[in-house]
């Protein structure tokens, strides 16, 4: 005898497309066939899952057209599964998607897209952090503390390399506003994306700077900050542009605390 969870699972598989097995124990009448049944669960999981991955990658689907992005939503699923119990996680693996298996026009800007934009939900969701570094903090700090400072960041932060100019571009589709011309670097670009109370924020990163960030990120104290800096600034300077990006940091409300090496 078929137990509850042994229909369960085989009507899973019958909706992931894994295997047709449960037709046998649907009942066909003249008005409605097994299949046809089966078949309208069958679409309506899709069309929700299409409607999710939209949510999650909304100007990713206006710069493709609702007709291309269902189509690219279909063969994602083919290839990745919703396996997670929660739909929330189901579009994560579609920049990867789209770098490895995509066999469309502009690969390469597709997939910085959908990298940003999910970038954005995982800022959007990370976890509240309590109360924030202050600049007046800062200014309780003895310079002869300042070399071991360390500094602990709030989760809602993430950070990646772009070649394409992605974030004004998907900003400018998110708020229907003009869109710019699509440039591509010779070198990525370091982006920022960081949340402050409800609201994403974007900015991209010099050189250095995102360096030393991914560094403090690291537990690296301020003292070695310094050092590293010097590749690109004087040792009269490297303290103070040091401090300019720490500023930068608590302003931005980027840290939690500071510590010490």
């Amino acid at each position: 005898m078929t137990t509850l969870r042994e229909l369960q699972l085989r009507f899973q598989d019958y909706l992931i497309g894994e295997s047709e097995d449960i037709e046998a124990d649907i009942v066909s009448t003249e008005d409605a066939l097994a299949e046809h049944r089966l078949g309208a669960y069958y679409n309506a999981y899709r069309i929700r899952l299409i409607d999710c991955l939209a949510v999650d990658y909304s100007a990713l689907q206006q710069y493709l057209g609702r007709e291309a992005f269902e189509y690219l939503a279909l063969d994602y699923l083919r290839h990745y599964p919703s396996r997670h119990p929660s739909v929330r996680w189901f579009g994560r693996h579609l920049p990867e998607y789209l770098r490895d298996l995509y066999q469309g026009e502009e690969r390469e800007f597709l997939q910085e897209l959908a990298s940003y934009e999910w970038a954005q939900t995982l800022v959007f969701d990370a976890a509240g952090s309590g109360s924030l570094l202050q600049l007046q903090d800062m200014a309780q700090v003895a310079p002869e503390d300042w070399p071991l400072m360390t500094f602990e960041f709030k989760p809602a932060i993430q950070w990646l390399d772009l070649y394409w100019n992605v974030p004004p571009i998907e900003s400018a589709i998110d708020n229907g506003a003009a869109v710019p011309a699509k440039q591509r670097g010779e070198f990525p670009q370091r982006w920022l994306l960081w949340r402050r109370e409800l609201k994403t924020h974007w900015r991209s990163l010099e050189v250095h700077e995102a360096w030393a960030l991914e560094q403090a990120a690291d537990g690296a104290s301020f003292a070695a900050i310094c050092e590293g800096l010097l590749e690109w600034i004087d040792a009269e300077q490297v303290a103070l542009v040091a401090a300019g990006f720490v500023k930068q940091w608590v302003g931005d409300q980027l840290v939690i605390s500071l510590g010490k090496d």
